[in-house]
């Protein structure tokens, strides 16, 4: 059983969030609402450097009960003046 409910995939130049218990050639929608197959052969070193979808991830984090990112400080830094 999967620690996540879902898992991420490179898909048409982003990476997308799909079920994690989806397997190769298996046709499902990405949390955005892409249709996709999970692919025979693995996404290449460079797939994984696609940017994350915006709408994947804030689908995603609502879900896990993550804050949105990104997200407002919620304390201010504070920057030691040099003498």
């Amino acid at each position: 059983m999967a620690l996540r409910e879902f898992r991420w995939l490179p898909h048409d130049g982003g990476r997308h969030a799909i079920p994690a218990s989806l397997v190769v050639g298996d046709v499902a929608k990405t949390l955005c609402g892409r249709e996709l197959a999970v692919p025979h052969d693995p996404p290449s070193k460079t797939q994984w450097c696609w940017p994350t979808c915006l709408a994947c991830d804030a689908s995603w984090r609502e879900r896990e009960g993550i804050l949105l990112f990104p997200r407002l400080a919620t304390s201010h830094r504070v920057v030691a003046k040099r003498r």
